[in-house]
């Protein structure tokens, strides 16, 4: 028994020294947490996940570098460190595009009477999804109400100038069609 807990101190011990693992750990919480929350019918806000993906990200450059500097043969270091950051250079613009076309502005609205998180998708055609307001962290998981407002290329929640929705529908709290306009 005795073994054993020296063996878990020695763990604990060097966890916080392998930033890649710790990475790893922060990861399985994330995802754990996230099926936690679908089987409650939630989800996070967008932020949370954008900020949580650049943690992700920090933490395996970070861990990378950080294995790579424990290597004896400097050459070998040298080598193999150049190599990582001229793959990293090289796949930045790709993140830049993912960041680009993934980002969808995010809006806490009060409409019928009702508070809702709005997210607006407007690379085509402009979209707004609204789902129910919980907290800062977490919103229903079901949409509740989409707005179709044509052209994309707009945050219609975001201008100061009123645009005209073309199509609305409003979903129940199980994503059955309740109306549309």
């Amino acid at each position: 028994v005795n073994c054993g807990v020296q063996r878990m101190n020695k763990i604990r011990k060097y966890i916080p020294k392998i930033v890649i693992l710790d990475t790893a750990i922060y990861i399985w919480i994330f995802v754990m947490l996230h099926l936690i929350l679908q089987c409650f019918g939630l989800k996070f806000r967008e932020w949370v996940y954008w900020m949580s993906v650049l943690l992700m990200m920090m933490g395996f450059i970070t861990g990378i570098i950080q294995l790579i500097l424990k290597l004896k043969k400097r050459i070998v270091k040298i080598c193999i460190m150049s190599t990582f950051v001229i793959l990293l250079l090289i796949s930045s613009p790709i993140f830049y595009l993912i960041v680009g076309f993934g980002y969808t502005p995010e809006h806490v609205v009060e409409k019928d009477g009702s508070k809702y998180v709005a997210y607006v998708n407007s690379f085509l055609r402009t979209y707004v999804y609204y789902y129910d307001y919980k907290n800062v962290v977490v919103v229903g998981n079901q949409k509740r109400i989409v707005e179709d407002y044509g052209k994309g290329g707009f945050d219609p929640l975001g201008d100061k100038y009123p645009h005209k929705i073309e199509h609305c529908t409003y979903y129940d709290e199980k994503g059955n069609v309740i109306s549309n306009r």
